[in-house]
Formats: structure tokens, C-alpha cells, sequence
């Protein structure tokens, strides 16, 4: 039998409603958020003298009025809450502090190469840029909501504290990894996700998925992956390893993928990948891919025959696998994104677009949308700053 919810739980899931409301949305007044929201005006009005009185919520003036009675604009307090989100990547982590609206206060980044790292080297690198943050802005940490980390791999227990969250990434190395230490060092809560599924949530609360029901963002950069979007939610499967894309599979050979087989897509549109196919398994570039693709680009528009035979083949590929994206989840959009992914749709979407529908079955293909990410390459912090700030909406202060 469900157990009958409490007037606190009930009054935990009408605040909660009302915060995401004002983040996603931004000013309103009472009267809006209760058409947006369902709540009755009394509920609207009790909640937000709460969340006013807590400091969440603060008053910003009046809207513009015709006659009649003016309505009070309201807002969330940016400066209530500071949340961080950390981008654990192939060549670089990168940390960022944000406002509890999320607008960017700050950045740290550190390089490293080979596309390995120890997690022991995360938590190192993610704490000093933490604290660094920290004294930079002068934050009160009372005001910490906790940390985000978007990672490699397949994670268990994603979002949840860090000690509850095992992160498995094989082509790293990294088997039943935890990040508690970070958690510790830091004295904050560290939520830990897959990036891809991070940078889908970015995309779907501010970027380019904002209010669709299916999508789905894919991240192309030396690796591939991706995140779903179903009936409005991140789709996570049943141990939350759904949309490792990279490592589904378009052909039966092919060169050894990271993983240790062979035929994965990423082995076909990762930078790497592509590099080779233009200048061989020794070619210059390795370890600085992003110059190698700067390279090919300028090589291409030069008119190099092989450069441009690599980014056809490319194309033709990453249309390939988007198409049995398309087949499976009949998306309305596909949104493309990561560092080599974002040189791929600025440049040649179109083509893409074209590839796509050449592989997808005619109605699904014509229905879905290709675009570019609107976020950049720093959607992967943005989404995971979200981590920290979707639990202090769903259950307050940690």
C-alpha cells in the first residue's frame, strides 16, 4: 500500500515546484506561477513568503501595468546559493562556480595529456581549483550547495552523494571508482554523473532541447557518447549505462576501439579517428587533436583531396550512427555537441542533416531535427553545477 504523503511532503513538492518554476522561467509574478504551476493563489502566496523569508526568493520590482492593482515581479536571490560543476574531460578538467540562477561566476581549468588520468589526480586537481573559486569570490560556505563532477564512463548511483557513486570507465581504466575523497577534502556534497547525461540536462533546461520531449545530445570529441531524452526526462536505462553510442556498433571490423572491440562509432567520427584516416596511425597530431583538426579544416578548404576524402567519410559515418539513433527513438531533435563535435555541425551541418535522413527511415528521418548545441563546450560544467542545485530544489539546504 503507498504511503499516504505528509503535509510536509506535500509542502517539500509545491516548494520544489515553485523554485524550478523561477529558475527555468526567471522573473514572474505570483499570479503566473500559479497558471504555470497548478498551485491555488494561497499555496503560491504562503511558499514564497517562505522561500522570501529563507532568502531564496526576493521581490525585483513591479510589472508594467494598464490599470488596476500592479503585480510584484519576483525572482530568485542569485546570490543565496553557490553551486560548482567540474567537466572531467579527455585532455583537461574543468571547474566552474555558478549563482543559484546558474549564470557563470567563475572558471579554473588544468590541461593534462594522454587522455588518462588517476582519479586520485581528479580530486586533487578539482579541490585546489574548488578552493581557489572559493577565496576568489569570497563565498560564504554556508552558501555551498555542494559540487557537481561530470565523468567518463558508466556511473552507479548517478547524482547521489559521492561515497553512494561508483564510476566505471573502461577505456580509462577506472573500474568501481568513488569520489568520497573530493566530498571530504572539500566539506561539501559531490554529486557524480556521466558527462553526456550532464550536458543533455544543460541542453534541456537552457540549451537547444529546452522543452522537447525527445531528444537526444550527442558529445563527439576524440570519444563519442550520448543522452536521452524521453517523455521530458533523461533516460538512464536500468543501471544507468544507457547512451554509451560510442561503443554501439556500425561495422564488423575496423581498427581495436579502446574499449577492445571493434566496429565502434567512435572509432569511425573521433577526432583521432579521423586524423588517421587523413594522415595515418602516426600522424603529428597525436595528443594535440585540437590542432590536428584545425589542420584538416584548413586543409579541406585548400582543396586536399584526402582531407576532404577523411571528412566525407566522416560525415557519411556520423550520419550512419545518428540514423540508428533516429530509427530506435524517433527523437524530434539530435542535438550535436563536444569540442570536435561543435567543429563538425558549424561547418558542416547541412551535410550531416543530408546523411541523416540518407540512413533513417523516411518519416522518423524527416521528423527529426539536427542542430547544433547551443551551449558549447562548456555545457559539460553547466550540466553538472545542475547536480548540486536539482537536489537543493527537490529537498532544501544540504
Amino acid at each position: 500500500m503507498a504511503k499516504k504523503a505528509s503535509v510536509r511532503d506535500v509542502r517539500r513538492t509545491n516548494r520544489a515546484l515553485l523554485v524550478r518554476h523561477l529558475l527555468l522561467t526567471g522573473e514572474t509574478s505570483r499570479s503566473s506561477v500559479g497558471s504555470a504551476t497548478g498551485l491555488s493563489p494561497a499555496t503560491v502566496t504562503n511558499v514564497i513568503a517562505e522561500l522570501i523569508d529563507e532568502g531564496i526568493v526576493r521581490e525585483r520590482g513591479y510589472l508594467d501595468s494598464d490599470g488596476g492593482r500592479r503585480r510584484v515581479l519576483l525572482g530568485l536571490d542569485p546570490e543565496s546559493a553557490i553551486a560548482f560543476g567540474a567537466d572531467v574531460g579527455e585532455t583537461r578538467i574543468r571547474v566552474e562556480a555558478f549563482d543559484l540562477t546558474l549564470t557563470r561566476l567563475g572558471a579554473r581549468v588544468h590541461e593534462f595529456s594522454g587522455r588518462h588520468i588517476e582519479p586520485s589526480q581528479v580530486v586533487e586537481i578539482v579541490t585546489e581549483a574548488t578552493e581557489s573559486l572559493i577565496a576568489e569570490l569570497g563565498a560564504d560556505r554556508s552558501k555551498l550547495l555542494g559540487l557537481g563532477l561530470g565523468v567518463p564512463g558508466i556511473v552507479e548511483n548517478p547524482a547521489e552523494p559521492s561515497g553512494d557513486s561508483l564510476v566505471h570507465a573502461q577505456v580509462i581504466g577506472w573500474d568501481a571508482v568513488t569520489f568520497s575523497a573530493l566530498s571530504t577534502r572539500l566539506g561539501i556534497p559531490v554529486y557524480v554523473d556521466n558527462g553526456a547525461k550532464t550536458t543533455t540536462q544543460a541542453e534541456s533546461w537552457y540549451g537547444s532541447a529546452r522543452g522537447s520531449e525527445h531528444a537526444i545530445v550527442v558529445l563527439i570529441g576524440d570519444g563519442a557518447g550520448a543522452g536521452i531524452i524521453t517523455n521530458g526526462r533523461l533516460y538512464r536505462g536500468s543501471s544507468s549505462s544507457a547512451g554509451e553510442w560510442g561503443h554501439t556498433k556500425i561495422s564488423l571490423d575496423g581498427i581495436r576501439c579502446r574499449c577492445g572491440s571493434r566496429g565502434c562509432v567512435e572509432t569511425f567520427v573521433g577526432a583521432s579517428a579521423v586524423l588517421e584516416r587523413w594522415r595515418g596511425p602516426d600522424h603529428e597530431w597525436r595528443g594535440r587533436e585540437t590542432e590536428g583538426v584545425d589542420a584538416l579544416l584548413a586543409a579541406t578548404h585548400a582543396g586536399d583531396e584526402a582531407a576532404r576524402a577523411a571528412l566525407d567519410d566522416l560525415i557519411d559515418h556520423l550520419g550512419l550512427a545518428l540514423s540508428n539513433l533516429v530509427n530506435l527513438y524517433n527523437p524530434q531533435q539530435i542535438i550535436v555537441g563536444g569540442w570536435f563535435g561543435d567543429r563538425i555541425a558549424e561547418e558542416f551541418l547541412d551535410a550531416v542533416r543530408a546523411s541523416v535522413r540518407r540512413y533513417s527511415l523516411e518519416q522518423p528521418g524527416n521528423e527529426a531535427v539536427v542542430e547544433r548545441s547551443r551551449l558549447g563546450q562548456e555545457a559539460v560544467a553547466l550540466g553538472a553545477a545542475t547536480l548540486p542545485i536539482d537536489r537543493f530544489i527537490e529537498t532544501g539546504w544540504p
